[in-house]
C-alpha cells in the first residue's frame, strides 16, 4: 500500500504536492525542514550531476563538488542557480551559495 502511495505522489506535479504536504508539515512544526528539503531537490534537480545540495539555511544554500574544476564552474552559475531555485520556490529564499569540495 505504502509503495502505491509513493508511485502515486512520484507521479504528481511537484507543486502539487507542496500544496498538499506543506500544511501538514507546518502544523507538525516541520516547515522549515520541508522548505528547505525542497530548496535542495530543486538546487541538485538544476546540477543535472554536476553538484549536490548538502543544506539550506538562512538564505544560504550549500553545494558540494567533486572537484575544483566542477566547483569552479558551479561558482560561474551562481547567480542562475540562486535565479532557478527562487523562480521555482516562487519567492526570493536563497540569496547566497557556498560551495564545499569532496575529496
Amino acid at each position: 500500500m505504502a509503495g502505491l502511495f509513493f508511485i502515486f505522489c512520484y507521479n504528481l506535479d511537484m507543486d502539487r504536492i507542496d500544496k498538499i504536504l506543506m500544511p501538514v508539515m507546518v502544523k507538525k512544526g516541520l516547515g522549515g525542514a520541508a522548505v528547505a528539503s525542497q530548496i535542495c531537490f530543486f538546487a541538485s534537480e538544476y546540477g543535472k550531476g554536476s553538484f549536490e545540495a548538502t543544506s539550506f539555511s538562512k538564505g544560504v544554500l550549500k553545494l558540494s563538488c567533486k572537484d575544483s574544476i566542477d566547483a569552479g564552474e558551479v561558482q560561474m552559475m551562481s547567480e542562475e542557480i540562486i535565479a532557478y531555485v527562487n523562480k521555482k520556490v516562487g519567492k526570493i529564499i536563497v540569496s547566497k551559495i557556498r560551495i564545499q569540495n569532496i575529496n
